[in-house]
């Protein structure tokens, strides 16, 4: 099944189930200042593109909120450095937003992607629609535009992990029954979803270990009390993906995700 997550006129024409992340060249250091690498990637944790007109907020251990500006022109990532003044864990953010098109196809809403059906294919093939797809419509479709947000996230630790009081605001923030600089493999955790500040019902999940594809990832969703329970098979670099999954039979709204990278031991 071919996805389209972001369009190619962002990143070119390649841009099939490519999104953001960030993630610290270390989870957990001693150094007075670390590089923080983000950007767009096909596989996890392996940027291909880097982000466009983004600024990144640090907040301190001491809760200080700090807006740092990349100053790297790289094309296929973004890297900003991050001083480590204080010793404990520092929580990094960033905010990429992308416009969408979704057509009313069959009753069902779909993404709108502007190609030829020989780039496309079989529409029984893709998740998303062209204006092939419309031949047999006397109407022509429906459209809806929406934004689709993401809040990439990281946490990284000098010396010692320390208690995370304060976040960036986002839409969808996500939370961890232990520090998420302590996670264990193969140790049982809980994802707290809120959206809007309420616990948020039937969250997607997906956990994609370090070079994972979408189509390899362990997927989860939450409770009535907005929680999942999870667990990591094995030591090594994750993206955790957070999302609430949409009703396609129902008009589309402005779509938000959260990705946070972590190191599990």
């Amino acid at each position: 099944m071919k996805k389209l997550l972001l369009l190619s006129s962002l990143i070119g024409a390649s841009a099939f189930a490519h999104e953001p992340y960030l993630a610290p060249v270390a989870f957990v250091t001693e150094n007075t200042q670390t590089a923080v690498i983000s950007g767009y990637a096909e596989q996890a944790l392996s940027s291909e593109y880097a982000l466009k007109d983004t600024q990144f907020t640090v907040i301190s251990p001491s809760q200080k909120s700090e807006v740092i500006k990349p100053s790297s022109t790289l094309k296929s990532a973004t890297v900003i450095d991050l001083p480590l003044a204080e010793d404990g864990t520092y929580h990094v953010s960033a905010k990429v937003s992308y416009p969408l098109k979704y057509a009313l196809h069959q009753k069902q809403w779909k993404l709108f992607y502007e190609s030829t059906a020989e780039k496309a294919g079989p529409i029984a093939d893709r998740d998303y629609v062209i204006a092939d797809d419309f031949k047999a419509s006397k109407k022509g479709p429906q459209f809806e535009n929406v934004i689709r947000e993401w809040s990439i996230e990281s946490y990284i630790s000098k010396n010692k992990t320390s208690d995370i009081a304060l976040k960036a605001a986002t839409p969808l923030t996500v939370s961890f029954s232990v520090h998420p600089n302590e996670i264990k493999a193969t140790t049982p955790i809980n994802i707290l979803v809120n959206k809007n500040q309420a616990v948020l019902k039937n969250a997607q999940i997906n956990i994609l270990a370090k070079g994972a594809t979408e189509d390899q990832a362990i997927t989860a969703s939450t409770n009535a009390a907005g929680i999942a329970q999870v667990q990591f098979p094995s030591a090594g670099q994750y993206l955790v993906e957070v999302t609430e999954v949409p009703d396609l039979k129902k008009k589309p709204s402005n779509q938000y995700f959260t990705i946070i990278s972590l190191e599990v031991n």
